[in-house]
């Protein structure tokens, strides 16, 4: 990272790839579910779904557990650190819902 490079800006490319937010927003309200997941977030392919679930997984966002069911069952719950991710999209939802009506 360069000096003149924002901290933020690892963060903002985490969060800003299409889907992410929608699908932390459906885990963390129970919804965690793989194939609720897919069916709950509209016109996400399972290919993106199992991306951007990995990609979570691999920054210590969400983890995986696979349950020794027939058909297999993976849930997928946030990490303590991805728990505080609530806290910043609250804020930037109040933030939001500001900005829209200095601006409608």
């Amino acid at each position: 990272m360069t000096e003149k490079s924002c901290l933020l800006e690892p963060v903002f490319d985490l969060f800003g790839k299409k889907w992410t937010t929608l699908i932390l927003r459906e885990i963390m309200n129970g919804n965690n579910h793989y194939g609720k997941l897919l069916k709950i977030i509209p016109n996400i392919s399972s290919r993106t779904l199992s991306s951007r679930l990995r990609m979570l997984e691999e920054n210590g966002i969400v983890i995986r557990n696979v349950y020794d069911t027939i058909p297999p069952s993976v849930e997928y719950n946030l990490t303590k650190i991805g728990q505080k991710t609530r806290k910043i999209f609250v804020a930037m939802s109040e933030w939001q819902a500001e900005w829209k009506k200095v601006n409608d």
